[in-house]
């Protein structure tokens, strides 16, 4: 097979055709995307982007070293601005917030959110595990056992996981509404801060994004070789080179046919509903009329997406078959006009939006939600019932049955509002969520990179077994979460705290003072220390 092939010989020529030594039967169908001819250890040459990319790396590790001294010899904020930004690249300083308990804070609010860092943790976690066992469509010595996959409850559920990435939407939506109403308690919020706002919410999202997209685009070339790497390492890096601008300006998931980081299209859709929920708090002022606002976002997320099936003749729900997998999704017209859009993503926003108003709202009343304990058990149905929705997708994959077409414009229109509606708290508050909530999103960053590097190193054709999917769920994870270490304490956690230092400066502390009387005297102004 010419796509496996490693040695010096090559039967397809460079643009993935047969050469002419090489004669084919008349049914053979050659797949121009697949076939790249690699030499064992063939050097891939480094070019300046490599080379700036490598400068860039040595700046941030140089400013981590900096802030870290700064910190070191007891420089403290008050001293100077220079210092203050320094300081925000102090690796101890940030090892000490990255271990801090998810909730903590001056604002005791958002202290019963921090439910929230553990469904974003576990989110993060079951995107992982749904990710991981691409290495099987990609290189599998078993064909028979990823097709009776398909017929298997619990890869079903796998399979149709892809549900949980609204619980990232919902969230989003509803620390930006609730975040943006106790601003209000202190200011009024007007158009002028929506810029101000889009700024700081693609600085919280770029930094880190940025340099994994560089050195993805650059040095992830150099970290191996094997038959498919030239189809799943190089040709990423090529598209990056191609797309990054759309990658960093939150538009890739509008982007079709694009390998470059293709999970990344979330970052895309919640920058884009982001700007949509700052519109919605910056320019509608009114409560009432914010409320007819995200009613009829919420009603347009609704109908978006069957209206999409029934045009383009779509599947509800991405289907996970082996050729989507296969070209990690970008192909697949479901995964790109559906899956991946903003707009199609409407409704868990606004849900996140209008939940944010209704429970700040609550608490301006002092809701007493003890009243209620008698419905306690129907919120501990929400999980069981969150599991049968993700199951529910498994008869969109029986063959040799089409499903109607009205049939799954429904189901489309259901499926992310119903899943946007359960929500479960339980074990979500557990203190060590902390730490590993901060690490998520640079976890979600490098996760597919790991599995690309991992599978188009492979010399020979991956054994697929149950088992060898736990463990490659359960390498990809740790590796992910080890890389995301250093990428949270010297780039994402430093950015985020410019971010506060420039556009959240510190108030300074009147001192009281105290007036002294004395006889025949002027009064003696002192200040209390």
């Amino acid at each position: 097979m010419g796509a496996l092939g490693t040695g010096p010989v090559c039967p397809y020529g460079k643009d993935g055709t047969a050469a002419p030594s090489h004669k084919l039967g008349k049914k053979t169908k050659v797949l121009e995307d697949f076939v790249y001819c690699t030499k064992f250890d063939e050097p891939a040459g480094y070019d300046m982007v490599d080379y700036a990319v490598a400068l860039l790396i040595l700046v941030l590790v140089l400013f981590n070293v900096a802030g870290s001294l700064t910190d070191y010899v007891g420089c403290t904020e008050n001293k100077s601005i220079g210092g203050r930004l320094l300081l925000c690249f102090s690796i101890k300083r940030n090892w000490v917030r990255l271990r801090t308990a998810a909730g903590d804070g001056p604002e005791p609010r958002l202290t019963r959110l921090k439910c929230f860092t553990g469904l974003k943790t576990i989110t993060t976690i079951l995107v992982i595990m749904a990710h991981s066992p691409i290495n099987i469509a990609l290189s599998t010595s078993d064909p028979e056992f990823l097709e009776n996959l398909y017929h298997n409850a619990a890869a079903t559920f796998l399979f149709n996981g892809t549900l949980v990435v609204q619980t990232f939407f919902l969230i989003s939506g509803f620390l930006l509404a609730y975040n943006l109403l106790l601003m209000e308690e202190k200011r009024p919020i007007s158009w002028d801060w929506l810029p101000k706002g889009v700024l700081i919410r693609w600085l919280r999202l770029a930094p880190v994004n940025a340099v994994v997209l560089a050195v993805v685009a650059s040095w992830q070339r150099h970290l191996g070789s094997g038959p498919l790497w030239k189809s799943l390492v190089h040709k990423e890096a090529a598209h990056c080179r191609r797309d990054w601008f759309y990658n960093l300006l939150y538009v890739n998931n509008y982007v079709d046919n694009s390998d470059c980081m293709p999970h990344t299209w979330y970052l895309g859709a919640d920058m884009q509903l982001s700007v949509l929920g700052l519109v919605v708090f910056c320019l509608v002022t009114s409560p009432k009329f914010r409320k007819m606002t995200v009613a009829a976002a919420f009603v347009v997320g609704v109908i978006t997406p069957a209206i999409h099936v029934v045009v383009q003749n779509l599947s509800p729900i991405l289907i996970v078959s082996p050729e989507v997998v296969r070209n990690i999704f970008v192909r697949d017209p479901t995964f790109n006009n559906l899956y991946k859009r903003g707009h199609t993503n409407l409704v868990n926003y606004a849900i996140g939006l209008g939940t944010a108003m209704l429970v700040y709202r609550l608490q301006q009343h002092k809701f007493d939600v003890t009243k209620y304990k008698k419905y306690t058990p129907l919120y501990y149905g929400l999980f069981p019932c969150g599991v049968f929705l993700i199951s529910s997708g498994s008869f969109l994959y029986i063959d040799g049955i089409e499903i109607p077409l009205a049939a799954r414009a429904v189901y489309a229109c259901a499926v992310r509002l119903l899943f946007g509606l359960d929500l479960y708290r339980g074990v979500l508050e557990w203190r060590g969520w902390g730490p590993l909530g901060r690490l998520s999103y640079a976890a979600f960053l490098v996760h597919v990179s790991i599995i690309r590097t991992v599978t188009g190193a492979y010399a020979v054709l991956a054994f697929s077994s149950f088992n060898q999917m736990v463990m490659m769920f359960l390498g990809v994870l740790c590796l992910s979460y080890i890389i995301a270490a250093p990428l949270w304490m010297m780039i994402e956690a430093p950015f985020c705290e410019l971010v506060k230092v420039c556009f959240y400066p510190k108030k300074k502390k009147h001192k009281p003072e105290l007036t002294i009387q004395c006889e025949g005297k002027k009064d003696i102004i002192c200040i209390k220390l």
